[in-house]
């Protein structure tokens, strides 16, 4: 099932996807809530968060549940449990769930949506990362390999839902780069501010099982994700050293070496050191390099993800000569736009939500990938030797 082109759901002709968004924090209320209000195929029918007043030092104007409930005309719950049992009770119809809530949460918020049995059909638009714990995200992944084809379970990484995305992992898939042999990735976030701040616990500061917490889970899931789609590599072992900042213990730089089961090698680097804002006015992009090397030809996919003129998808062949894949989209990596009505990960999901066909652009194997890589990277930082990723063989995984 890992990462169809489309998949084909109930045929019901919904005229909106009812939706409740779990987690009312930063990004739900800057992007999620207003996406959904836009979006003519979706409806809000409940939100929930721990706290009747959410907030967040990336945004002190959080509005309340009360406030929510009224601009929304929605319910609003501060209990997961509460959201869920009620909903069975009075056989209101529910169509999808957004887990929006602190990273670390995810395991525990997702189990419980899969395992209540009573609101059967639910899909699962998860915020990224997967999970910030190997085990976690195992036991996860194996529930959610038990759902079966009428319910969807995807991670929000934007990236891999839009057309390039679509159209490298397609040349991949095709044979026409022959074997992957080697990836060179880069991501440069202009987001010191987030990491370098010591209000942004949920950001920096492990909890839990976590072995560290900054820049990997944050950031660099996102490049991690998009890898393992075009690609389909299984990572194997991972080499790596971290920056730490000063103010937070934060990582906000790293390099890592990794060795997937089929021999093909993987440098890895990224920081957050990038000048500028990247929600700011005027806004600084994301600068993405990311080269895939195969034995028939190489994938070049660089620029900056604010400004589509700065690059395209690329495809050199054997002979030297270079073909740009789908002239004049150029280059689009995250979409993070707040204005509109949503993300082409929030279009699927809502595709999902009413039987519609959609591109499943990161399931929860490529959410378990991440979270082995981020995790074995944070062991390697710790021991200075290269680790083992846990549970690398697909049977393990399962």
């Amino acid at each position: 099932r890992l990462c169809e082109m489309s998949i084909n759901m109930d045929t019901n002709n919904k005229q909106k996807a009812r939706i409740a968004l779990v987690g009312a924090g930063w990004w739900a209320q800057g992007w999620h809530l207003p996406h959904l209000k836009e979006n003519p195929g979706a409806e809000i029918v409940a939100i929930v968060d721990s706290s009747r007043q959410p907030t967040s030092a990336l945004n002190p104007n959080l509005e309340s549940l009360d406030l929510l409930a009224e601009r929304y005309n929605c319910k609003v719950y501060t209990s997961l449990d509460h959201m869920l049992n009620e909903f069975h009770e009075t056989g209101d119809e529910l169509n999808g769930i957004i887990v929006s809530a602190p990273h670390a949460t995810h395991f525990e918020l997702g189990r419980k949506i899969l395992e209540f049995q009573h609101i059967p059909k639910v899909n699962i638009l998860m915020e990224k990362p997967f999970t910030t714990c190997i085990q976690e995200a195992r036991l996860l992944h194996g529930a959610v390999q038990k759902l079966g084809r009428d319910r969807a379970f995807m991670v929000n990484h934007s990236a891999n839902f839009r057309k390039q995305a679509i159209l490298a992992k397609s040349l991949v898939d095709s044979g026409a780069l022959g074997s992957i042999r080697h990836v060179t990735a880069f991501m440069g976030s202009p987001l010191i501010w987030i990491f370098d701040n010591p209000k942004n616990a949920a950001w920096n500061e492990p909890s839990g099982s976590m072995l560290g917490n900054g820049f990997a889970w944050g950031q660099s899931s996102h490049i991690l994700a998009f890898l393992y789609l075009v690609t389909g590599l299984q990572p194997s072992r991972v080499f790596c050293t971290m920056n730490h900042s000063e103010k937070t213990g934060a990582d906000i730089a790293h390099a890592a070496s990794i060795i997937c089961e089929c021999g093909a090698t993987v440098s890895l680097s990224g920081t957050t050191l990038l000048p500028g804002d990247a929600h700011a006015d005027p806004v600084v992009g994301k600068l993405i390099r990311v080269k895939i090397f195969g034995s028939k030809g190489a994938l070049i996919y660089s620029g900056d993800d604010r400004k589509v003129e700065s690059g395209s998808l690329q495809f050199r062949h054997e002979d030297g000569s270079v073909e740009e894949i789908a002239p004049g989209d150029g280059f689009k990596f995250e979409n993070i736009d707040q204005e509109g009505n949503g993300p082409e990960s929030l279009q699927a999901f809502i595709d999902a939500c009413l039987g519609k066909e959609f591109f499943q652009g990161a399931d929860s194997a490529i959410g378990l990938k991440t979270v082995q890589t981020i995790d074995a990277m944070y062991r390697s930082q710790k021991s200075m030797n290269a680790e083992p990723v846990i549970f690398g063989s697909k049977e393990e995984a399962l």
